[in-house]
C-alpha cells in the first residue's frame, strides 16, 4: 500500500489541527496537460504484503526507483531494476553493533545509508504501564547511541561504514561523488540544521538556508500550522528529503511553504520558490535527469496525488502538469523520470511490481 512521503513520517508524531487547508488564492497560467499510463514489467516483481506501507524516494542514473517499505523487522531497502531486485540490508552491516537503518541516499558512485548503532549494548529489565495503568516488564536494549553512513556499491555489496560527528544528530543525507556529504539533522541543541560534512564524518560549516526553518524555526511552526498540521520545529525537520541533481544536491520539505534548495560542493544555496497554487502542497520530489517534478497533494496527509508539476529549476515556474492513468491511484504512483521515460511501483495483491511508461498529450488522448 502506498503512502505519500509526508503521510508517513507524520504518522504517530503530530497533532491534527482544527482548521482546514488555505484555499488557492490565485490559479496557475495555462500549461500543457499530459497523461502517463504505467504498464507492468513481468520480469521484475517480489513479494510484498499489502500491509506494509512503500515509499519510493531515490532513483538511480537510469531512472530505477529505490523503495523502503516498514515490516516486523523493521526498515527494508530494496532496489527495484531490470536486473533484478537488490536488497541493502542491516545483517551485512557486521562492523555497526546493533544497526538500525533509517533514510538512504543513491549516488553516482555507491548507495549510502543513515545507520543508528548501539556500542557497549546491554540488555535491561525495564517495567512499563499500559493505558489503564498496568505494570508490564520487557527487555530494553541500552548503551551508547552512535551515527553511522553504511556504505554499498550499487549492486549492493556492502563497503563498510563511516562513523558521524557525534555532536549532530543526522536525519538525511546525500553524497558528493568526491565523497563528502550534506546531512540534514539537528544539532546538540536541537536546532535544525544543514551541514557539509567531509568524508571522514566530520562536520566542516553549517549551511545557510534563506527562509529555511534553519533560518527561522518559531515561523516554520507556525507556516506549517497554516497546512492544517501542528508540530515543533524537530519533528518538522524529519519532513525534508535530499536529492541527487545534475552534480549537486536538492533540499526539499515535504509540507512547508519554503524553497527547493540547490546545494553545490563548495557550500553554496541556490533556493528556488516553486509556483503552485496556495490550496496545494509539495509531498516530495519525483527524480528526474532534466527538471524537477513535484507530486503536490490537496492536503498534507491526503493518500490521493492531485496532480504531478514539472517545475522550471530556474525560475519555479510550472512547464506542465501529469496526470496518471490508474484505477487505483493508491496502487500505481510515478518513482522517477529519466530520458523522457516515467517508471513507477504497483502495489497490490501481495506484489510489488516495476512500472514503465510514457507522457502523451492529453489532447491526443482516445475516447474510450
Amino acid at each position: 500500500m502506498f503512502r505519500p512521503v509526508l503521510a508517513i513520517l507524520l504518522f504517530g508524531s503530530l497533532a491534527l489541527a482544527q482548521h482546514k487547508p488555505r484555499a488557492s488564492k490565485a490559479s496557475l497560467p495555462s500549461i500543457p496537460v499530459f497523461d502517463v499510463k504505467l504498464s507492468p514489467d513481468q520480469n521484475v516483481s517480489v513479494p510484498l504484503a499489502d500491509s506494509m506501507p512503500v515509499i519510493s524516494t531515490q532513483c538511480d542514473d537510469d531512472g530505477n526507483p529505490y523503495i523502503k517499505t516498514f515490516g516486523p523487522d523493521g526498515l527494508q531497502i530494496l532496489g527495484i531494476t531490470p536486473k533484478g531486485i537488490i536488497a541493502f540490508a542491516t545483517n551485512q552491516m557486521t562492523d555497526i553493533p546493533q544497526p538500525t537503518a533509517s533514510n538512504f541516499f543513491v549516488g553516482s558512485t555507491g548507495f549510502y545509508i543513515l545507520v543508528r548503532g548501539i556500542e557497549n549494548a546491554r540488555k535491561e529489565e525495564v517495567i512499563e504501564k499500559d493505558e489503564q495503568g498496568r505494570e508490564w516488564k520487557r527487555l530494553k536494549t541500552k548503551g551508547e547511541s552512535i551515527d553511522y553512513i553504511a556504505r554499498f556499491d550499487r549492486d549492493g555489496s556492502y563497503r563498510g561504514s563511516l562513523k558521524l560527528d557525534n555532536n549532530f544528530h543526522p536525519m538525511q543525507l546525500a553524497a558528493f561523488s568526491s565523497g563528502t556529504f550534506v546531512i540534514a539533522g539537528l544539532d546538540e541543541d536541537r536546532i535544525p540544521r544543514v551541514g557539509l560534512f567531509n568524508s571522514g564524518g566530520q562536520l566542516v560549516k553549517y549551511l545557510q538556508l534563506p527562509k529555511d526553518i534553519t533560518d527561522d524555526p518559531k515561523r516554520a511552526e507556525k507556516s506549517f500550522a497554516n497546512s492544517e498540521l501542528s508540530a515543533s520545529v524537530d519533528v518538522i525537520a524529519m519532513l525534508a528529503q535530499l536529492y541527487p541533481y545534475n552534480g549537486n544536491v536538492l533540499l526539499v520539505r515535504a509540507g512547508s511553504a519554503t524553497p527547493i534548495y540547490e546545494i553545490r560542493e563548495s557550500g553554496e544555496v541556490w533556493p528556488v520558490r516553486v509556483k503552485i497554487p496556495n490550496g496545494l502542497t509539495v509531498d516530495h520530489l519525483i527524480p528526474s535527469d532534466r527538471n524537477w517534478f513535484l507530486d503536490v497533494r490537496t492536503s498534507s496527509l491526503a493518500d490521493k496525488s492531485d496532480t504531478v508539476y514539472e517545475i522550471d529549476p530556474a525560475d519555479g515556474e510550472p512547464l506542465r502538469q501529469y496526470r496518471i492513468e490508474s484505477k487505483d491511484e493508491l496502487e500505481e504512483a510515478l518513482s522517477c523520470e529519466a530520458q523522457d521515460s516515467f517508471s513507477g511501483i504497483r502495489h497490490q495483491h501481495g506484489t510489488l511490481t516495476l512500472l514503465h511508461g510514457t507522457a502523451e498529450p492529453a489532447a491526443q488522448k482516445q475516447p474510450r
